[in-house]
């Protein structure tokens, strides 16, 4: 629906690359093929490194739910459950992991968010390493009514409400909806879920500026994100 904001090749020198999970809209294989920077440190679910390291990526890193990885001294990155599945083809349903990962700098705890459902991981997440101080998570493609039984609600992707309750869950200070606009997926209006997002922040117990929103390709600083004051 929306064309990428940026061409891999005005994308900055990268470090890292996080994969949540396999599916077409999120490993996206010409772009993992043509992607310039092949020396970044690979971080993704279990049995997906195949995929790096037959095009050139020369340090990928398998993990399972609640394996962590120390970059440096002040960053950590550890890879938790999501409530998602994983398929590329008839014969591989779940034959790979998925998940979130928790990425720690220094006393910053920033959580992005794989494809998810609801499920009470996230209450036991936010006791075992909350408050998050910033989540990213999905807000669209829920409405699979009537292949699905129940209108603007799905297994696998949070709508909108149902994310802001995972960001409680989870003891988040900020969450920014992502996983909208883009690829059509389900039958909700294309531009229903940050409305919708916006307008349950308080419900949930977040201001509404704390509930963010940026346009498809917009970007800010962190620093200002985090800015609590």
């Amino acid at each position: 629906f929306t064309e990428p904001a940026l061409k891999l090749n005005e994308i900055p020198q990268t470090d890292i690359f996080l994969l949540t999970h396999n599916h077409y809209d999120h490993q996206d294989m010409r772009t993992i093929r043509r992607f310039p920077f092949k020396n970044s440190k690979v971080l993704l679910p279990l049995k997906l490194s195949k995929y790096f390291t037959r095009n050139g990526y020369s340090d990928v890193n398998e993990m399972d739910w609640y394996d962590k990885i120390e970059i440096n001294e002040n960053l950590k990155i550890t890879f938790l459950p999501a409530v998602h599945w994983s398929k590329r083809s008839l014969t591989d349903t779940n034959k790979t992991l998925w998940g979130n990962f928790l990425i720690e700098y220094k006393d910053i705890k920033l959580l992005f968010g794989c494809d998810t459902g609801v499920g009470n991981i996230y209450k036991d997440i936010g006791n075992k390493y909350g408050p998050i101080d910033l989540t990213f998570i999905n807000i669209g493609a829920y409405n699979f009514y009537p292949i699905m039984p129940y209108k603007d609600k799905s297994v696998y992707h949070t709508n909108p409400e149902e994310a802001l309750e995972v960001a409680k869950n989870l003891k988040s200070k900020k969450v920014i909806g992502m996983h909208w606009g883009t690829f059509v997926l389900s039958l909700e209006p294309i531009m229903e879920p940050p409305v919708r997002f916006k307008a349950g922040a308080e419900k949930y117990g977040f201001k509404k500026d704390d509930a963010i929103i940026y346009k498809i390709g917009e970007f800010g600083s962190l620093k200002k994100l985090l800015d609590y004051n």
